[in-house]
């Protein structure tokens, strides 16, 4: 069994874009209150197990909870 962590950020946008020649590209971006939401889960070699996503970035204590609760 082996432990993944990812992340994502609400401040995560394309920078670049296609737009019709001649017009501007109009995109939503989150202005300010950028968030970071982590995912942590435990591979097997046949599934996923004690899938957990935290509001915030992983720290030791987060990750120390999720082990022992969750797996």
């Amino acid at each position: 069994m082996f432990i993944d962590e990812t992340w994502t950020k609400t401040n995560m946008t394309r920078t670049h874009g296609w737009a019709p020649r001649g017009e501007r590209l109009a995109a939503k971006v989150p202005h300010g209150h950028w968030k970071t939401s982590t995912f942590l889960a435990a591979l097997r070699h046949d599934r996923i197990e004690a899938p957990c996503l935290f509001d915030g970035p992983i720290n030791a204590e987060r990750f120390l909870a999720y082990v022992t609760q969750f797996l």
